[in-house]
């Protein structure tokens, strides 16, 4: 079940940069459940994240720029 989250997040985030609680709510998730599936998909260097502009961090995949 979370492999299939983890390719629906990278697809979202392939979409746009978003934050954690952007991703949760566009997911319909709970923030600490998406939390637990960034980190992993942090720790296999799937995603980085990104500070925006007012200082939120937002993840997207690795291979954009």
């Amino acid at each position: 079940m979370s492999a299939k989250l983890k390719k629906q997040i990278v697809a979202q985030l392939s979409q746009q940069p978003m934050s954690l609680k952007e991703l949760a709510e566009k997911m319909e998730l709970k923030e600490k459940r998406t939390y637990r599936l960034l980190r992993s998909l942090f720790e296999k260097d799937q995603i980085e994240m990104v500070k925006g502009e007012d200082g939120t961090r937002r993840y997207r995949p690795k291979d954009q720029s």
